[in-house]
């Protein structure tokens, strides 16, 4: 699988985590396994998972479902900036 972008997306807090692994559709898996032990290296989504269990609604998104989401809010910067990965 090509690499690509991905976002993980907190729902209640409209906040927004983008990364860039190789093989992206993979990364979903380990990176719930991380938040859920308490061991992702990214400190502000630990953060952000830890404060609000129970409550959260996380996402997982790839670049070409950004590009199908019409709603997002600076949606056509969003695209412009998806283009160039």
């Amino acid at each position: 699988m090509k690499s690509g972008i991905f976002a993980v997306v907190n729902i209640g807090r409209l906040r927004l985590y983008v990364g860039e692994p190789c093989r992206v559709k993979e990364r979903w898996s380990p990176i719930l396994a991380q938040l859920e032990g308490g061991q992702c290296r990214h400190g502000a989504l630990q953060m952000e998972w830890n404060k609000y269990e129970g409550n959260r609604k996380v996402t997982f998104h790839t670049a070409s479902d950004l590009k199908k989401e019409t709603t997002l809010i600076r949606y056509k910067q969003l695209l412009k900036d998806l283009q160039t990965t």
